[in-house]
């Protein structure tokens, strides 16, 4: 059994299930021909020497890895549901807003875990994250992970002159090609987080270069701008995981999951889809 699930650029995910075995699998597939390559062989192998070490409910599971005469290919759990973006956009992020908690605290417990591994992630944004009617939540795609910068590359910087990531959620210093640490992802988890009670990323422009300028020296609009329902000091902490300089971000992601958990996000807890619409339609009748 297998079939195509998606195809990008360089890589295909296809869900198959081997002849031996009764569960099925998620498949990332470098297939043979002009795709293939040394290099994406060992971006590949990266991404599953880093999805080997995780063990956690909240991040895919990694299974196994291979390079044949029919290309290079990484098997995972097959966790087949849309990703947190596509229900941002698709059902419309307020239909998200009643789950807001779990699902929040379920992605932060993955990044901590990561973390906890040694790792940073680097490309930290609802598209890497797979969610689940019932609110488990998943963290994907380890291609850009990368050691925290330590001992001689911190001291002086560890400039890199490729800038890796996804523009709408860098940090500031990804940006400029500083060494990171765990608070790079911290950004980049409160531009998702703005995103997730917003219904868009914190910053846009009309050029990429423009889109990175603001990251570096524009304040994002406070969630209470958006929803008057969300308490400012929920708001303000959200802006505190977009703090420019790191030092002002949280120290990790585990007081990150402590704060989501424990502070009140909205004045009046919002309601599921169904029941606002039941409400509504009661108090017409």
């Amino acid at each position: 059994m297998y079939h195509l699930i998606r195809a990008g650029a360089i890589y295909e995910i296809w869900a198959v299930r081997p002849v031996s075995e009764n569960e099925p699998f998620a498949m990332k597939w470098l297939p043979p021909g002009p795709k293939y390559s040394r290099a994406h062989v060992a971006e590949l192998k990266h991404e599953y020497n880093v999805g080997i070490m995780l063990d956690h409910p909240n991040v895919i599971r990694t299974i196994d890895f291979g390079n044949t005469s029919n290309g290079a290919f990484m098997l995972l759990e097959l966790f087949k549901v849309p990703n947190l973006k596509q229900q941002i956009i698709s059902g419309g992020y307020k239909k998200l807003l009643h789950r807001s908690k779990a699902i929040l605290t379920g992605a932060a417990a993955s990044l901590a875990h990561l973390h906890e591994k040694g790792w940073i992630h680097r490309d930290i944004k609802p598209d890497n994250f797979l969610l689940r009617e019932d609110d488990l939540i998943k963290l994907i795609d380890f291609n850009l992970a990368r050691k925290p910068a330590g001992g001689l590359s911190k001291i002086f910087g560890g400039k890199t002159k490729v800038i890796q990531g996804t523009h709408s959620y860098m940090s500031p210093e990804q940006i400029r090609g500083q060494s990171l640490d765990a608070r790079a992802d911290i950004y980049s988890f409160g531009c998702m987080v703005h995103e997730f009670f917003s219904g868009k990323p914190p910053f846009t422009a009309n050029t990429p270069n423009e889109l990175l300028q603001r990251h570096i020296s524009s304040k994002p609009q406070p969630l209470t701008v958006f929803d008057k329902n969300i308490t400012p000091e929920f708001a303000a902490f959200v802006q505190r995981l977009m703090a420019k300089d790191a030092k002002d971000r949280p120290a990790n992601m585990k007081d990150v999951m402590m704060e989501i958990k424990t502070q009140k996000i909205f004045y009046t807890p919002p309601q599921p889809p169904a029941a606002s619409q039941a409400e509504t339609s009661t108090e017409r009748s």
